[in-house]
């Protein structure tokens, strides 16, 4: 007889050490004001093979003006080949173009695949060559692109260096896999309970205990097995169909109870407890058996199948469960056996009805709504309490014609009346964001994060709806540069901009106290942008010209109000490669600090690395007219080129500013590179500014490898106010 239930850490040191110890303060203090953005896009790892150094460079900037950090090295000679393929350094990305005698193609994918290396090569192919593609792409090119097709090739390039992280995600994630899965076996196998895994009805694994249980002998295996073959003949086809069943349908849990035949003939009442599971990376069915005679165990399988039914007051499921069963979908949507849909609800109602009528009332709006909700969707759909006016539905559908049926029903049910409580008549309205699980799914948090960006969509049309969650379109390059034209020159003519400022501090006792300046851009929606996300696509065109002009003048001002109180403050003013090939902006500027009566020494001029490569013919007679007007001169987001010290080895700079990702892999104690560069910048005389310290702990190593200033959050974030106490107490 078959039973089924359905239910789911000298005085400048001692200085360091005691502004080390005040930091925190200031942090804290300054929580509320703006948050520099330096972006979430990776740093890429180059080898390049190219005749040319400054085509090499010319490749960097494509990248570096999309906002990526890079590192990279050129390939001159087959001994170069070898020592940058054979050392522990990991590369991205390879990009050829042109390769110097005795290089080949053929010789350097040869090279690559007979190492095993996983780099992901891409020709830039002259026009005037007429080597035959396919046979570029037969040796093992990931892509040919012709020279000067600079969109062209950033598309390709970064879509081989997501799927090259994938991979690698990948291999890491099945060698993690196996490690867990004979960690999982060796305590199956200690388990006192018997354990059986099924896949399409045949047996995967099976513990000791259930060999034992049978009467085999213990190096008897059950792999590939039929399970309906140890099971009484007269109950094979039905317990079959019931484990088929739940196997299609990604049941959460279920129990049976039915004979099993042991190796000596006899029959073994037992009842099994059925919850998906993953074995081996597939999914799997987990049965755990136990003895029908043995005491209390009838109420332990109640027990267990009631821990897994939904609420009774509400219909709604425990979130751990709901969220077993979601990972239970996303599996069975990886290996094609069916769609599901994750929902997300949010009620939007609630926060008025709890403002007007108090807690109580707005929690039984809550209870009520979720109960509409459930009583409206089958047992096959799980429905969950997301927190605060938000609710989550796993539906067991995947057309959206179906999907948008079954939603636009459960809302006529659910707002279309208003709920009585307490005698106070209460307006429903929901809005859904949906997501449909396919095969490409590996993430419960990105999931849910998409169906809440399509709730939020729905919201803006209005509530009572649902809208799917859309991937945004990329934009062409060229778009992108021409609406963040649109959008800086319409903040510039709203006056929707304004400055920043974030101090640059000594770890060497400097009386000077430092400050960047920086602006925030605002838009018509009311989003801050920080320059630094924009600042490399614009900054050669002539609107920047205006923005560092603006940003000059209206720094002085404050700059002037400061330096009244006694202090000797200064400041590093970010300009664009546009105002370093104009011959008329350091006249002005010199006029525009005349004017404020700031002198020329309180302001240090600071140009990208980038602009090192693109406009190296005029850098080295602007950085020199500055010098001789008695500025400063600074180079920022320094280390991601060909040969960084090489570029400046000529150029009259007091300070170096590094890119921000030498400090990105600090927390987790990735030091090597930012310890060599500091060093070699401070052998060569100048002095470091080390960006993007957001702790203790980062702060640490970089005092200990000798750099000069450090900048970031964890000693204050972007203020609009030149507030920061330089004083160290005693």
């Amino acid at each position: 007889m078959v039973h089924g239930e359905q239910n789911r850490m000298t005085d400048n040191h001692l200085g360091a050490i005691q502004l080390c110890k005040k930091l925190p303060i200031a942090f804290q203090e300054q929580q509320g004001n703006i948050t520099m953005a330096l972006g979430d896009k990776d740093l890429i790892r180059f080898l390049i093979i190219d005749s040319s150094t400054r085509e090499a460079e010319a490749f960097l900037n494509i990248f570096r003006e999309s906002g990526y950090s890079t590192r990279a090295k050129q390939i001159n000679s087959t001994d170069d080949l070898t020592e940058a393929t054979s050392g522990q350094k990991h590369w991205d990305l390879l990009l050829m173009a042109e390769p110097p005698e005795p290089l080949t193609y053929s010789r350097i994918f040869d090279d690559i695949n007979q190492k095993g290396i996983d780099l992901p090569g891409i020709i830039l192919k002259n026009p005037d060559d007429e080597t035959n593609e396919l046979s570029l792409i037969q040796m093992g090119a990931r892509a040919v692109i012709p020279l000067g097709q600079d969109e062209h090739l950033l598309t390709v390039a970064l879509k081989e260096f997501e799927d090259l992280k994938v991979r690698r995600h990948h291999r890491r994630m099945s060698v993690a896999l196996h490690e867990s899965e004979k960690q999982r076996q060796l305590l199956l196998d200690d388990q006192v309970d018997p354990v059986v895994y099924i896949n399409y009805g045949r047996i995967r694994f099976a513990n000791t205990a259930f060999i034992k249980l049978l009467g085999l002998a213990k190096e008897e295996s059950l792999d590939g097995k039929l399970f309906r073959d140890l099971i009484i003949t007269k109950d094979q086809q039905e317990v079959e169909a019931f484990l088929s069943g739940i196997e299609e349908s990604g049941q959460a849990l279920a129990a049976i109870q039915c004979p099993l035949v042991a190796h000596n003939g006899s029959e073994l009442p037992v009842s099994i407890v059925i919850s998906p599971t993953s074995f081996n990376g597939e999914f799997t069915l987990s049965l755990q058996i136990r003895r029908c005679e043995e005491e209390g165990e009838q109420d332990s399988v109640d027990k267990t199948l009631e821990k897994s039914a939904p609420d009774t007051e509400t219909g709604l499921f425990d979130r751990k469960l709901f969220d077993q069963a979601l990972v239970i979908a996303m599996q069975r949507a990886v290996e094609g056996k069916g769609k599901s849909t994750l929902c997300y609800l949010h009620l939007e109602t609630l926060k008025a009805t709890h403002e007007q009528h108090g807690i109580e009332v707005s929690q039984k709006l809550f209870k009520s709504v979720a109960k509409k909700i459930t009583s409206q969707l089958d047992a096959r759909h799980h429905v969950s309490s997301m927190g605060g006016a938000n609710f989550a539905a796993l539906l067991r559908e995947g057309e959206k014609q179906d999907i948008t049926a079954l939603i636009n029903s459960l809302l006529t049910a659910v707002t279309g009346e208003d709920i009585v409580i307490d005698q106070h008549q209460l307006p429903v309205k929901l809005s859904i964001g949906a997501v449909i699980l396919s095969d490409t799914v590996s993430d419960v948090k990105v999931l849910t994060d998409q169906s809440r960006q399509a709730t939020v969509l729905a919201q803006k049309q209005g509530g009572n709806q649902l809208c799917f969650y859309q991937k945004r379109k990329v934009s062409p390059n060229h778009s992108v540069e021409k609406q963040l034209v649109g959008m800086v020159s319409q903040a510039i003519k709203d006056k929707n901009i304004s400055l920043s400022y974030q101090p640059v501090i000594s770890l060497a006792g400097s009386p000077a106290e430092y400050y960047e300046v920086s602006f925030v851009l605002t838009d018509k929606e009311g989003k801050e942008h920080e320059a630094t996300e924009f600042r490399p696509k614009l900054e050669k065109i002539t609107l920047w010209n205006k923005l560092d002009r603006w940003q000059l003048i209206e720094a002085s001002k404050a700059l002037m109000a400061k330096r009244k109180e006694g202090s000797d403050t200064r400041l590093l003013l970010h300009v664009g490669g546009c105002s370093a090939t104009d011959d008329t902006f350091i006249p002005w500027m010199k006029a525009a600090l005349q004017t404020a009566g700031i002198p020329a020494s309180a302001v240090a001029i600071e140009l990208s690395e980038q602009n090192l490569a693109r406009y190296s013919d005029v850098i080295p007679d602007f950085f020199s007219a500055l010098k001789a007007m008695g500025c400063q001169t600074v180079i920022s987001e320094f280390g991601c080129s060909l040969n960084p010290l090489d570029g400046i080895a000529n150029l009259d700079i007091d300070l170096v500013k590094l890119d921000h990702s030498f400090t990105d892999g600090l927390s987790s104690g990735n030091t090597q590179e930012l310890q060599k560069i500091i060093r070699d910048l401070s052998h060569s005389g100048r002095k470091v500014i080390v960006p993007g310290i957001e702790s203790a702990e980062e702060m640490t190593p970089v005092w200990q490898f000798g750099a000069d200033f450090i900048q970031g959050s964890y000693m204050q974030p972007p203020s609009k106010s030149m507030d920061f106490d330089f004083g160290v107490d005693g």
